[in-house]
């Protein structure tokens, strides 16, 4: 069976509304033979009962037809869930482009902020050196320092 075709949203929508409807029949349904199994077996009295041996005998058909009502009810519910899932699905994929080209952007951002950073540090360490060398040169004699590492030692 191919239900590829469903994977459009206004067809996959058609789908689940048909669905529902049948669902809420079929858990309307099985709520009335629920309701039918309960009146005919909890009235049913054989000779030399009970109280309550009537209604015992009931819970063993009872508890049937209560799980086909809760499987409707879950049926219908887990459809609800899919649609929901399936329309925020498509929103997700609709909207990656753009999260992905925000994100692209952030990162050039984020990026020539630090080449900036990078420029503006390396361009005060110039300075310092520099000014190092020029007052090193009055006192020392002219010798230059090859490093910040250099400059801090003091050598």
């Amino acid at each position: 069976m191919d239900l590829s075709n469903l994977l459009t949203p206004e067809e996959f929508a058609k789908f689940a509304q048909a669905r529902r409807r049948s669902h809420g029949t079929d858990h309307e349904v099985y709520d009335d033979l629920l309701a039918a199994i309960r009146a005919k077996y909890r009235a049913e009295h054989v000779p030399g009962d009970s109280r309550w041996d009537a209604a015992r005998r009931a819970r063993r058909m009872e508890k049937h037809a209560k799980k086909l009502v809760r499987a409707a009810r879950v049926q219908y519910e887990a459809l609800e869930a899919l649609q929901i899932a399936h329309t925020n699905h498509i929103a997700h994929v609709l909207g990656l482009p753009g999260q992905r080209e925000a994100k692209e952007l952030a990162k050039a951002g984020r990026s020539a902020a630090l080449g900036e950073l990078a420029a503006k540090s390396l361009h005060k360490t110039a300075g310092a050196l520099k000014d190092a060398a020029q007052s090193r040169s009055e006192s020392d004699g002219g010798r230059v320092p090859s490093s910040l590492h250099d400059l801090r030692r003091g050598a």
